[in-house]
């Protein structure tokens, strides 16, 4: 049976991207594949400029970041563990999930979900 239309990667393109989370979303080797719109307003870049980069380039690191869940990840771990990152150039701090994706037991795609963090009064 085929998907009715509605399940659409524009569709869903669409969705996250009307969403005021930063969503990042990499493969196992962390090139970025695709960002969403608040991603762009964060990190100052469009998708076009991201996409094929290192997801931790969007940080201003050249390796992967030392507490990187994507390196400890493996299937039947914790998924959606939260760790601190801050945004070059507006040291905005986020809460970033890692959501991991696996497919036939190998790592495939990480869904990074990026929650500004609201200073506290």
């Amino acid at each position: 049976m085929e998907k009715p239309e509605i399940y659409t990667e524009k569709l869903m393109n669409m969705i996250l991207d009307a969403i005021d989370d930063i969503i990042v979303i990499h493969d196992s080797e962390h090139t970025i594949i695709w960002m969403n719109r608040a991603g762009e307003k964060a990190f100052g870049k469009s998708v076009d400029e991201v996409i094929g980069r290192k997801c931790y380039s969007l940080f201003g690191n050249t390796v992967s970041c030392e507490d990187c869940q994507v390196n400890i990840t493996s299937v039947g771990s914790p998924v959606n563990t939260i760790k601190r990152r801050i945004i070059p150039n507006t040291n905005v701090q986020c809460d970033c999930s890692t959501i991991p994706y696996f497919n036939h037991g190998k790592l495939e795609l990480v869904v990074q979900r990026l929650r500004p963090v609201e200073p506290k009064e």
